[in-house]
């Protein structure tokens, strides 16, 4: 849809229509004083008649024979009605436009989507696909005060005030003939209860509707990496507390996957967390290469839901040549004692896969001593924020930025990331630089980088597309092709299936082997780059030592992986009772599963060539 009008008229619409309004009554005013008051009959007459006459104008009640009125009565005869017609006209309209809108959908099946929720995810998502694409879009929202569903109005979407829960508002919004239903709103059991009844909706189709629906998405339809696209209704399911999100991720509703209906559950916290180490990954400010340097020590202002994702982010991927534990320490409130015990005893084998440690304490308060000495065996390499309040968050960096100066300890980056739920975030937001890879440019004084959550990963790119899986997607595909070429079937291989029909927790599997990828390239100094770039191309791995050392921390992450899904050490694999045997150090690991993990690593750039990329050297 187009952007926000920004016409004057349209802008100020009903400012000129108040003064066409006060114009015409002053013209008629004084056009019926001179009429009346200063007439052959103006001992008849008192201002109060005038007055009155003059609104009379409004409601079409004016004589039949008028020669004798002067001209500015005459206009204001004519333009009072003029501007009571218009705001009527306007009225009617506002009323009757949502109808005709809603029926005008049933001409665009498949090339509109429904957002259940208009917060500060829903609006973002709907405000995507307003400004940048062809599909229409319907709102539906329970507040019709809100002030961004008034907003997205704006821009061209259709806004519906209800219970999204409740079927009938979804048949209103036209939910079945829909290509894409995000579910939005600020209670998980609710997006739950809406994708279910948008499933029964979907029932209703028989399959000469379904035909139809097809047809007109293959029209309008791209494939997506390479797959068709789905062709029936996609529900993209917002669920933020991570316990419901681990009770339904695998139940057999959330892997529907049919001609009519299509869901994916879209963990939003889980999804910041892999876009913040996706572009500021703790390696891209510091690296270490042997046990002769310093570990990775990583503190973490709070442990909010992003702080823990973005822990259990660094037990997937902080795997470094020096072999050992990256370091974490976390910075919070006593208060948060709870949801630490549950935490630790969610991921019972974290403490192999990190050196987790807690330090009680207020950033905003924190003294020079506890500052020192929370950091006496190895300073921090990176700090990342993830408080609750914006503003907290910002004035914690700045302030223990300011104690580190003060303290002449080492320079070390924060990486302040933004929740972005209320409207102080569009205020305080504004000065915030683009983030990039490169980290060496950043002030020496003040090494702050701001990661707007919201703004950088609630996008069509990441949450339709999945941008952040297209490596992810490419390993699979890869699989894929050499299982068919094998004769494997989907009946003896179970992940011998399309991306998009992959179970969830394979889905995972895929996305960690991908997202270290970028992380050894660097450790070999080099970089992704676009098969047409103008950098030469070079070997990977380097060498047979890089090899080693590669295939080595390639065993660790695996490890670190299983370690977090819950598996332990079984001298037989059982998945029921999550045991394997290969959970050893890789000196214990036969030659035949070394040989695994070395071609793992050679298959890098086979790998980054199937996206169009090759391997260079990196610029230092």
């Amino acid at each position: 849809m187009g952007a926000k009008p920004d016409g004057f008229v349209l802008r100020h619409e009903w400012t000129l229509v108040g003064l066409l309004a006060v114009l015409a009554y002053v013209l008629g005013f004084t056009g019926f004083a001179e009429v009346m008051m200063f007439g052959p009959d103006a001992d008849q007459h008192s201002w109060w008649d005038v007055g009155s006459a003059t609104l009379q104008l409004f409601i079409f009640e004016t004589p039949d024979a008028t020669a004798h009125w002067p001209l500015y009565l005459q206009i204001a005869r004519a333009l009072a009605p003029m501007v009571v017609l218009y705001t009527a006209a306007s009225a009617v309209w506002k009323v009757v436009n949502q109808q005709v809108a809603l029926y005008g959908l049933l001409f665009r099946k498949r090339r509109f989507v429904v957002v259940c929720g208009i917060g500060e995810t829903g609006y973002r998502i709907a405000r995507d696909y307003c400004l940048n694409s062809d599909k229409r879009v319907v709102a539906i929202d329970l507040d019709p005060l809100n002030a961004l569903a008034a907003e997205l109005e704006s821009y061209g979407a259709i806004v519906v005030h209800g219970n999204a829960m409740d079927p009938l508002v979804l048949m209103k919004a036209g939910v079945i003939y829909a290509k894409e239903l995000f579910l939005c709103t600020s209670d998980d059991k609710a997006n739950i209860a809406i994708a279910k009844n948008a499933e029964r909706l979907t029932r209703r189709l028989d399959t000469r509707d379904i035909e139809r629906l097809e047809q007109v998405a293959k029209r309008h339809e791209q494939p997506v990496a390479g797959e068709p696209p789905h062709l029936g209704l996609r529900c993209f399911l917002c669920v933020d507390a991570p316990d419901i999100y681990e009770v339904f991720a695998a139940h057999s509703f959330f892997e529907t996957n049919t001609a009519r209906f299509a869901i994916r559950l879209f963990n939003r916290r889980e999804t910041i967390a892999r876009n913040i180490f996706n572009t500021c990954a703790p390696d891209l400010y510091y690296r270490p290469k042997s046990v002769s340097d310093e570990p990775m020590h990583i503190l973490f202002i709070g442990f909010e839901a992003l702080v823990r994702e973005m822990i259990l982010q660094t037990a997937l991927t902080a795997h470094y040549t020096d072999f050992r534990l990256p370091r974490i320490t976390v910075l919070c409130p006593a208060d948060q004692q709870t949801r630490i015990n549950r935490f630790l005893h969610r991921y019972p084998h974290l403490d192999k896969t990190v050196e987790i440690s807690f330090v009680h304490d207020d950033p905003m308060t924190i003294t020079e001593s506890t500052w020192r000495r929370i950091q006496e065996v190895s300073h921090f390499s990176v700090c990342y924020v993830g408080l609750e309040s914006d503003v907290e968050g910002i004035l914690s960096a700045r302030r223990l930025n300011r104690l580190r100066r003060l303290s002449a300890m080492p320079a070390l980056n924060f990486v302040v990331c933004l929740n972005q739920q209320n409207f102080l975030a569009e205020i305080i937001d504004d000065d915030f630089l683009p983030i990039g890879l490169d980290k060496s440019h950043l002030p020496e004084h003040e090494p702050i980088e701001y990661f707007e959550t919201l703004d950088q990963t609630i996008s069509i790119d990441i949450v339709v597309n999945e941008a952040l899986d297209v490596l992810a997607r490419t390993l699979h595909n890869a699989y894929l092709r050499t299982q068919t070429y094998l004769g494997t079937s989907a009946e003896q291989n179970a992940s011998v299936i399309v991306w998009s029909e992959l179970p969830a927790h394979k889905k995972k599997a895929n996305q960690h082997a991908a997202a270290h990828i970028d992380i050894k390239l660097r450790l070999c100094n080099c970089v992704a780059y676009g098969a047409d770039a103008a950098a030469p191309e070079v070997p990977f791995p380097p060498s047979d030592e890089a090899l080693e050392q590669l295939a080595q921390l390639e065993h660790r992450r695996w490890m670190a992986d299983k370690y977090l899904a819950g598996y332990s050490y079984g001298e037989r694999r059982d998945e029921d009772r999550m045991l394997h045997p290969d959970l050893i150090p890789w000196e214990q690991l036969t030659e035949a599963d070394k040989e695994k993990d070395r071609d793992n690593i050679r298959q890098i750039p086979k790998l980054l060539k199937l996206q169009n990329q090759k391997v260079c050297q990196l610029d230092l």
